[in-house]
């Protein structure tokens, strides 16, 4: 595999260091890691966090990004802010083999732990029943061990398949059905479930196809609208905006916040407004925990606006 850049050279000579050989020396095909080698970063990077904890090194909130290659392939600038995000995903991995690897990060106490697993499991035509019996197991693994610990289990993507890069096909329908289920068994449990499924949805059911690069895996718009998931999970529990007051914000006229009333007012978005923009004009700050009072008001799910939406805003009564 010939490197198309600078970077994948250096990496591949990296590779061919950690094997003992020298570069010019490799066949044509380049060392791939294995899942025993993607197992061993990730305990390596447990074991650092472990270290810095124990130093205390400017560590902050820790969150786990627990599943397989959409949680992998997260951008790192995408992360939300103000957290330290340890990304425990593999490509390919599915439900089982998840469970047998959670003694990994035994050692460290994260604040929260978000799951998605489940679409390889589909893809390697695993029964819903099964799927679900395998959340059982991580989750009464997480639940044991982590009793303090945030758990929030997220909902699986919608695809678009087969495509010219994936000619497999993983039905939307099952999804939907997995997805269902694996609602109500989280809920039973009284952990979280986030359900994040319509985000990336299209009219017939589909992702929509700005949001994939294959129809399964996200482009950078995908994990832009993922991002925004994120950071308002985290803005709501820091915040304490449960679906009660979710309901109630979206309902009521106006509302008080730092001492003052204000009111919610139709606004038609013009070019160049995104959330933070208006949040800045309306509340004096842009802060995502301001920015969310108006997204929670009108169903948002991007910090990037439509010149043709026509919004509510906050106006100081």
């Amino acid at each position: 595999m010939t490197p198309k850049s600078g970077l994948e050279m250096y990496q591949q000579r990296l590779f061919a260091l950690h094997t003992s050989q020298i570069y010019t020396r490799l066949s044509g095909e380049i060392y791939q890691p294995t899942y025993q080698d993607w197992l061993n970063i990730l305990k390596q990077e447990v074991n650092l966090i472990k270290t810095e904890s124990s130093e205390n090194i400017g560590l902050s909130r820790l969150n786990i990004l627990l599943g397989d290659s959409l949680s992998m392939w997260f951008p790192n600038p995408l992360l939300p802010s103000g957290r330290l995000w340890l990304n425990q995903g593999i490509s390919g991995d599915t439900t089982s083999r998840i469970w047998q690897r959670l003694d990994i990060f035994d050692q460290i106490q994260p604040d929260a732990i978000y799951i998605l697993a489940g679409i390889n499991d589909l893809k390697n035509k695993v029964s819903v029943k099964e799927i679900l019996g395998n959340y059982q197991k991580i989750l009464d693994y997480l639940q044991q061990k982590y009793p303090e610990t945030q758990i929030l289990v997220q909902s699986i993507f919608p695809t678009k398949l087969p495509t010219e890069a994936l000619t497999f096909s993983i039905p939307n329908l099952l999804i939907r059905e997995l997805n269902q289920n694996l609602a109500q068994q989280v809920k039973n449990r009284g952990l979280i479930y986030l359900d994040f499924h319509q985000r990336f949805t299209d009219n017939q059911g589909n992702i929509r196809p700005e949001l994939t690069t294959d129809g399964l895996h996200l482009s950078l718009e995908g994990y832009k609208v993922w991002q925004f998931a994120l950071k308002q999970t985290e803005s709501r529990l820091t915040k304490n905006r449960d679906n009660n007051y979710q309901n109630w914000l979206k309902k009521s006229s106006e509302f008080p916040l730092d001492g003052k009333s204000y009111l919610w007012v139709s606004y038609p978005v013009q070019p160049g407004d995104t959330l933070q923009k208006i949040t800045l004009n309306t509340l004096g700050r842009d802060d995502f925990d301001y920015c969310d009072l108006i997204a929670i008001r009108n169903n948002l799910t991007s910090e990037v606006l439509s010149i043709d939406d026509v919004i509510e805003i906050p106006q100081l009564i």
